[in-house]
């Protein structure tokens, strides 16, 4: 007779899977920091193909759909979808010249809106850790604007690459506490 899952068994055997999927997302965002020019072109790649799958299922729902209202607008914009999935499988460095750009002015948007929002919440504290998150996302903007288009090679690369390891890393070792934790209560 097989005996029952127990709540322990299952925590650590999501512990586990943490800590499997933790290590596969560090080693991913290692690859991507050491190789960020091929990783930015996947990234975009990856980008053109949802694009393309969803500018398709956009045009079967348009075909699919018992609605004549704007019935135009949903070919339309299913179209314009695959094109620029296209486009963009076809034409990967365009793409991630438009995506490094992108990624830029919301950098300098986000950096000034968190340098503004940062002086409402000096009287009740926390505005200064904000003030700075703010200054250095705004100037990480700038740089990356300034340096555009040649930044485009390695910046979503990199960018991305951190925060795959960080978040690797952070759910490797919160597996491992959950895991450990678990062990210690049985």
């Amino acid at each position: 007779m097989e005996s029952q899952p127990t709540l322990q068994n299952e925590i650590i055997k999501g512990s586990k899977f943490a800590i499997q999927f933790g290590l596969l997302l560090l080693v991913i965002g290692i690859i991507a920091i050491v190789y960020p020019f091929g990783f930015g072109k996947f990234t975009v790649m990856i980008i053109g193909s949802f694009l393309l799958i969803g500018g398709i299922l956009r045009i079967i729902f348009a075909i699919l759909s018992p609605s004549m209202g704007s019935l135009l607008m949903r070919y339309l914009y299913g179209i314009f979808m695959v094109l620029a999935g296209i486009y963009i499988i076809m034409n990967p460095e365009s793409g991630l010249e438009v995506l490094t750009m992108v990624m830029a002015v919301y950098f300098i948007i986000d950096g000034i809106t968190n340098v503004i929002y940062s002086f409402s919440l000096m009287p009740i504290g926390g505005g200064f850790f904000l003030l700075i998150s703010g200054i250095i996302t705004l100037i990480l903007g700038i740089m990356i604007f300034t340096r555009w288009p040649e930044s485009s090679n390695y910046i979503i690369g990199i960018y991305l690459g951190i925060k795959l390891a960080l978040d690797g890393l952070t759910l490797f070792l919160s597996g491992k506490a959950i895991k450990k934790t678990a062990e210690v209560v049985s």
